[in-house]
């Protein structure tokens, strides 16, 4: 006769693998928790999370054990314990499963796994499980938006990230919402910056390419530069420029290391969003980047704005002749806009005026 046994279905973490977990021993007990029968190792779930009891008839009982994130049966937390049946998506955190009753009959019975995963309940980070698999599977893309010379030629490209998995959105922002609320922002980041590099020197080997980090890597210092040299060594020719966002650069010593290390492996540095914030003039005499990209909060708008703020602009542009760094306007949409600012002596320039982001190197 056969024995009936209970199973949890799903990934763990950011496995490929869809794994099935059999529930015995009861009171089985899921958590951090070092020799618990379901040990679920990850940062959103708690040392003591869960436990199933057997009820006795057709289902079990689950019951949280105070955890910080909840337990979750069919996108409801529990505040209480609970029948569970077979069928019933069951959250840990944001690591989800289904609950399997399975007649056990022979050994490959556990081998087949045919149970899709539904989305997650709309208390926890939307999106979450897809962006995991996006991030295995390496499913994003990238734009390039021109960055044009005073006279209209092509300088450069801006490599700008976009998602490529289903269900999820393909803009960067709301995807980095949802990777920084499951602490995966500096992984996201480093797919992004690698595939864009990736297709930009396919298409142009020697073109010169703009590209983001996010400012998380630079508190990871040691492995933003071990990311660097590796995307180098694959691809030695295009021309790189690094952008480090104005509110990263706080510390000295850091920012004089990347530094270092971007000229050993010739790649540019620019101080992107310069402006947005408290300007640091400290670091960018200090550490004199190649590029400064005025932030487009001091462009847009600069040809009918207070002639204080063409002062402004005037003088930073005037220290950055005096330390040999080109700048350049984030932002530019109209003729007026570019007018002025090729005339206060900014040299770069970029923004819907010249090109708006395209999957192709052309100006559009």
């Amino acid at each position: 006769m056969a024995t009936k046994a209970w199973f949890l279905e799903g990934y763990i973490g950011d496995s490929k693998v869809m794994r099935r977990i059999r529930l015995d021993n009861f009171p089985f007990r899921v958590g951090r928790q070092e020799g618990f029968p379901f040990r679920l190792d990850m940062g959103g779930v708690s040392r003591n999370h869960a436990e199933f009891i057997e009820s006795g008839d057709d289902g079990l009982i689950l019951r949280d054990l105070g955890s910080t994130n909840g337990t979750y049966v069919n996108r409801q937390r529990l505040t209480e314990p609970a029948v569970v049946h077979e069928g019933d998506i069951i959250h840990f955190a944001d690591q989800e499963f289904r609950l399997m009753a399975l007649a056990i009959q022979t050994a490959s019975d556990l081998d087949r796994t045919q149970i899709g995963i539904d989305n997650l309940p709309k208390k926890l980070p939307q999106g979450a499980r897809e962006f995991q698999q996006m991030l295995i599977s390496g499913a994003v893309g990238v734009a390039f938006q021109p960055i044009v010379e005073a006279d209209g030629r092509i300088f450069a490209f801006e490599l700008l990230g976009r998602g490529a998995f289903p269900g999820l959105p393909s803009a960067p922002y709301p995807l980095f919402q949802i990777a920084e609320s499951l602490e995966l922002e500096v992984p996201f980041s480093d797919l992004l910056r690698r595939r864009a590099v990736e297709l930009a020197a396919s298409l142009d080997p020697t073109g010169r390419f703009f590209f983001n980090i996010h400012p998380r890597e630079v508190e990871q210092t040691d492995r933003l530069l071990a990311n660097l040299t590796e995307l180098r060594q694959r691809f030695p020719t295009p021309r790189l420029v690094l952008e480090i966002h104005e509110g990263a650069i706080t510390k000295g010593p850091t920012i004089h290391r990347i530094r270092d290390h971007l000229n050993q492996l010739d790649i540019g540095l620019a101080y992107d969003d310069f402006g947005a914030g408290q300007a640091r003039l400290l670091e960018l005499t200090e550490v004199p980047p190649d590029y400064v990209k005025f932030d487009m909060a001091l462009i847009q708008g600069i040809d009918h704005a207070p002639e204080t703020k063409r002062h402004m602009l005037k003088l930073l542009q005037d220290l950055l002749n005096d330390l040999g760094v080109q700048s350049l306007a984030e932002g530019v949409e109209t003729p007026e806009e570019f007018e002025i600012l090729r005339a206060l002596g900014i040299s770069l320039f970029q923004g819907y005026l010249f090109g708006k982001p395209s999957n192709t190197l052309a100006i559009k």
